[in-house]
C-alpha cells in the first residue's frame, strides 16, 4: 500500500466533510445577512460583525472561523473581512453573479437520504412533493438572479425571430416553470404577449400566482403536466429550462412540443451545460456538482414518474438525438455564454 497515497485521500475526505459543513453555514449566514454586514466594512471583529447583524457573539466567532477555514473570509489577528471579489457572489441576491441561491436546495435534498438509500435498492424513485415544501422556492432561488437579469437582456436577441414575435402580441409558454421566474420576466418585457406557464406541482404554482401579483402582471399559471399543454392555436415560443431531464417521457414531451408551435415559432431548450463523456466532466467544478444534484434529485424524482431517469448531465448528444426522433428540423445551439447552461433552439 502507498502510505502517503493512503494518507492524501484520508485529508481530503476529511476536507470534503468540513466542505459540506462549511456550505451548510453559509446558507445560515445568508438567511442572517452575515456576509452583507460585512461587504465593504473593512476587517471586523466577532464582537463588531455580532452587533451588525444583530447575532450573539459567541456564533458570530465559531462562524467565522468556519468561514475563514473554507477559505470565505480572511482573518488576521482575530479580525475577519470579506474581500470585494467574494462578496459579489454572496451578498446582493438581485445581481447576476450571486451565488448563494445555490446553497438553498441543500436541506431539502440532505434530508432524502433515508429516502434514496432505499432507492438505490429498489431502483424506484422520490415523488418531487417528498423533498419538501421549501424546495419549490429553493430551486427559483437557484437561477432566479440571472434568468431575471439575462434572459429579456441577453438570451432571447440570440433567439431568431422570438423577440419580434412576442413585441407583436405572439404567444409564450414556460413548460415546468416552477415558481414563475421565466414567464414573469416574459410578461414584464413583452406586455402585448400572452405569456403563460404550466407545471405538475401545485406548490409551484402557487408560488408562481403569488408572484405574478406582487409584480403586477397579467399571465396564466396551470397546474398540470406538459400531457395537458394547449396546442391551439399556437405557441410563438415555448421555453423549457433545466427541464427535459426530469420528466417521465422525454421524447413524448418534445413531441408534444413541436406540435404546439406556431408555423415559425421556436423551442427553446435550456439544459445542463456538460461534455457527452464522464471523463470530459470530471474536472469541470460545475458538472461535478450537477452530477450531485442529479443523484439527489433529478433521478430520483423522474424514475418515481416511471421515467427513464436522464439526469442534469445527460448532454448535447442526446438532446440533439431526442429532438430528431421528436420531429424538428432544426437544432442549433445558440451562442450564449455561460458557464453552467447550455441554450438549444428547435423548430
Amino acid at each position: 500500500m502507498d502510505k502517503q497515497r493512503a494518507n492524501a485521500f484520508m485529508l481530503k475526505l476529511v476536507g470534503d466533510v468540513a466542505t459540506t459543513l462549511a456550505a451548510t453555514l453559509v446558507l445560515v449566514g445568508d438567511r442572517l445577512g452575515l456576509f452583507r454586514a460585512m461587504a465593504g466594512s473593512g476587517a471586523l471583529s466577532p464582537a463588531e460583525l455580532a452587533g451588525r447583524a444583530g447575532i450573539a457573539e459567541r456564533y458570530a466567532e465559531e462562524w467565522l472561523a468556519v468561514m475563514a477555514g473554507a477559505g470565505y473570509v480572511e482573518h488576521e489577528a482575530g479580525r475577519f473581512r470579506l474581500p470585494d471579489e467574494h462578496a459579489q457572489f454572496l451578498v446582493d441576491p438581485a445581481s447576476e453573479y450571486c451565488l448563494t441561491g445555490l446553497f438553498a436546495g441543500l436541506p431539502s435534498m440532505a434530508a432524502m437520504v433515508p429516502k434514496l438509500t432505499e432507492a438505490f435498492r429498489s431502483g424506484g424513485g422520490i415523488g418531487f412533493e417528498d423533498f419538501g415544501a421549501e424546495l419549490p422556492e429553493a430551486l427559483a432561488a437557484m437561477n432566479r438572479s440571472v434568468y431575471e437579469q439575462r434572459l429579456v437582456r441577453s438570451w432571447l436577441p440570440m433567439v431568431p425571430g422570438v423577440v419580434e414575435r412576442l413585441q407583436a402580441g405572439g404567444r409564450a409558454l414556460d413548460v415546468g416553470c416552477g415558481a414563475g421566474v421565466i414567464p414573469i420576466a416574459l410578461a414584464r418585457a413583452f406586455p402585448a404577449a400572452t405569456v403563460a406557464g404550466i407545471d405538475p406541482d401545485v406548490r409551484s404554482i402557487a408560488l408562481a400566482r403569488a408572484a405574478a401579483d406582487a409584480a403586477g402582471v397579467q399571465l396564466q399559471f396551470d397546474a398540470v403536466g406538459i400531457d395537458a399543454m394547449a396546442a391551439a392555436p399556437g405557441w410563438d415560443f415555448v421555453s423549457t429550462f433545466d427541464v427535459v431531464h426530469d420528466l417521465p417521457d422525454p421524447l413524448a414531451a418534445l413531441q408534444r412540443i413541436r406540435a404546439g408551435l406556431a408555423p415559425g415559432g421556436t423551442y427553446l431548450m435550456v439544459e445542463p451545460k456538460v461534455a457527452d463523456a464522464l471523463d470530459d466532466n470530471l474536472g469541470n467544478p460545475f458538472a461535478r456538482m450537477l452530477y450531485g444534484i442529479s443523484c439527489l434529485h433529478c433521478v430520483p424524482q423522474s424514475l418515481a414518474l416511471g421515467g427513464p431517469g436522464l439526469g442534469a448531465c445527460w448532454g448535447e448528444q442526446r438532446a440533439r438525438a431526442l429532438a430528431e426522433r421528436a420531429g424538428f428540423r432544426r437544432f442549433e445551439r445558440l451562442d450564449i455564454r455561460s458557464p453552467a447552461m447550455a441554450f438549444y433552439a428547435l423548430g
